[in-house]
């Protein structure tokens, strides 16, 4: 004969397996010992939680199989606490499943578990219980609040699609975590939008639909997330490179106040029979518009450079979501704007300083030399069309 069962659960397998007319009699299940098992040592055996009533005449045993978690249906098992908590080990009889033992895992004994771990996250999630675990608590104010009551049966399990990647994103993960947290609490109070009182078996039956409120509630948070972190860093960089801008001007402001003391420079030392004083006027304002064009053209390829990397933040702004993109853009039209008023100035700038120059030049050649200044006057506008491209004149 072999040993007996060391476990109160195998004890009860033990016992349907061996028991001769197996009946279930109201609460409990009765059966005949075989003859050729000793009855004393059998009863003396039996887990205290399992045993029933034994008669030594009958040879008949009372046991309590549900006491060690072996049930005869689905619907025995999902009652009482193991709608809460799963049993380390149980069987269903009608299923032919012990759990940890069984494979492949019935379907519908993967809807159970999936409604206990269903249940124990919104435990951790809510915001009050009961003390007990029959019911939680999910308070957002004092007339927004619902109690979620851990009542379900086997009628009401359905299968959790995709429950593995929803507690792990929405539960499980630190990312977000207080977050997440509040968007389950609304998603719940906008679920049972007008009850107090709420059944988890209407959670389990409507998971899908839960799932998707939960999901695109996050997506509406991320989006909105991303946009203020987008946003400041659009504001931060946009206003560095305003600064910037600025600076293009400011660094040759200084060289600009020379323009009209040039004028007064030409008028002061230009002289009829002063040959040197009036070549050396041209020599030096030709000088001068020399290294005024080069001071314009280095500020403006900065402007230039400036534009090329708000181009590509834009860019970078244009490949996100259009309910990102479409709020971020317009925060770069001042920007733009400033962009073509800085080129536009700087434009200004070097033709005054063009028109200096040729003013200047013609004033000395007037002055030094009146009989040939129609000639020269042709030849110096000539010379100023060669020089200065009129594609310059448009940057």
């Amino acid at each position: 004969m072999q040993p007996f069962p060391t476990h109160p659960h195998d004890w009860a397998l033990w016992l349907f397996k061996t028991l001769e007319q197996p009946e279930n009699v109201d609460s409990y299940w009765q059966g005949v010992l075989p003859q050729e098992i000793d009855f004393d040592t059998v009863v003396e055996a039996l887990p205290q939680q399992l045993k029933g009533y034994c008669d030594s005449d009958r040879r008949t045993i009372e046991f309590h199989p549900k006491a060690v978690a072996v049930f005869e249906s689905i619907s025995e098992l999902v009652d009482g606490p193991r709608r809460r908590t799963v049993p380390g080990i149980f069987t269903v009889r009608e299923l032919n499943y012990t759990h940890g033992r069984t494979t492949p895992v019935p379907e519908l004994i993967e809807q159970y578990l999936g409604a206990v771990r269903l249940w124990q996250l919104f435990d951790r999630t809510a915001d009050h219980g009961n003390g007990q675990g029959l019911s939680i608590h999910f308070i957002k104010t004092f007339e927004s609040k619902v109690e979620l009551r851990c009542e379900y049966s086997a009628s009401d399990l359905s299968p959790l699609d995709n429950l593995d990647e929803f507690a792990r994103n929405y539960f499980e993960s630190d990312h977000h975590r207080d977050q997440k947290r509040t968007i389950i609490r609304n998603a719940l109070l906008e679920f049972f939008k007008g009850q107090l009182i709420a059944p988890f078996s209407e959670l389990l039956r409507n998971f899908k639909d839960f799932g998707e409120k939960v999901r695109s509630a996050y997506t509406l948070y991320t989006t909105d997330f991303s946009f203020e972190k987008l946003r400041s860093e659009v504001d931060k960089q946009n206003l560095e490179d305003m600064l910037r801008l600025n600076k293009t001007f400011s660094d040759i402001q200084n060289q600009l106040l020379a323009i009209p003391a040039a004028i007064l420079l030409v008028g002061a030392n230009v002289k009829a029979d002063n040959f040197t004083a009036n070549i050396s006027t041209a020599v030096g304002i030709s000088i001068f518009s020399w290294i005024m064009w080069k001071l314009i053209r280095n500020q403006s390829d900065s402007i230039s450079a400036i534009h090329d990397e708000i181009r590509l933040r834009i860019d970078k702004v244009e490949e996100q979501s259009s309910e990102i993109s479409e709020k971020l853009l317009p925060r770069f039209s001042k920007l733009s704007a400033r962009v073509v008023h800085q080129q536009k100035v700087l434009g200004g700038i070097r033709k005054a300083v063009a028109i200096v120059w040729i003013i200047t030049i013609i004033i000395v050649a007037y002055v030094q030399w009146p009989e040939f200044f129609p000639y020269l006057f042709d030849l110096l506008i000539e010379t100023t069309r060669t020089l200065i491209p009129d594609d310059l004149y448009l940057r």
